[in-house]
C-alpha cells in the first residue's frame, strides 16, 4: 500500500512539478514574445523617425535650393527689368528726338515748297 500511495504521490508531485513548468515556460513565452513586440515596434518606429526626419531633411534643403533660386530669378527679374527700363527710355529718347527732327524737317519742307511756289510764280516752271 505504501509503494501504491507513494507511487500516486510520485505521481501527483510529478504532475504539479510539470503543470508548474508548463505556466513557467508559458510566462517565460509570452514575456519573450511581448519584449520581442517591444523590440520590433521600438525598431519599427526608430526607422519610421529616421525616415521622416532624412525626408523632412531633404525636403528642407530642395525648399532651400529653391527658394535661393526663385530669389536669383527675383533678382535677374530685377535687372532685366531695370535694363528694359533704360533701353525702352533711351528709344523713346531717340523716337523723339526722330519725331522733333521730322517736325522741323516737315517744317522746312513746307517753307521750302512755300518758297518753290513764290519762284515758280514769279519766274514760271523751269523747263527740262
Amino acid at each position: 500500500m505504501f509503494s501504491w500511495i507513494s507511487h500516486n504521490l510520485i505521481a501527483f508531485f510529478g504532475s504539479v512539478v510539470t503543470l508548474i513548468g508548463v505556466i513557467a515556460g508559458l510566462i517565460r513565452s509570452s514575456k519573450s514574445d511581448a519584449n520581442a513586440a517591444t523590440k520590433e515596434r521600438n525598431n519599427l518606429e526608430k526607422f519610421i523617425l529616421k525616415t521622416v526626419r532624412d525626408d523632412n531633411e531633404d525636403l528642407r534643403k530642395r525648399y532651400d535650393d529653391l527658394s535661393a533660386k526663385y530669389e536669383e530669378m527675383g533678382k535677374d527679374y530685377d535687372d532685366f527689368k531695370n535694363y528694359h527700363d533704360k533701353i525702352v527710355k533711351k528709344l523713346q529718347e531717340q523716337v523723339d528726338l526722330k519725331e522733333e527732327e521730322n517736325k522741323n524737317l516737315r517744317q522746312k519742307n513746307a517753307a521750302l515748297k512755300k518758297e518753290n511756289a513764290a519762284y515758280r510764280a514769279r519766274y514760271g516752271k523751269l523747263e527740262e
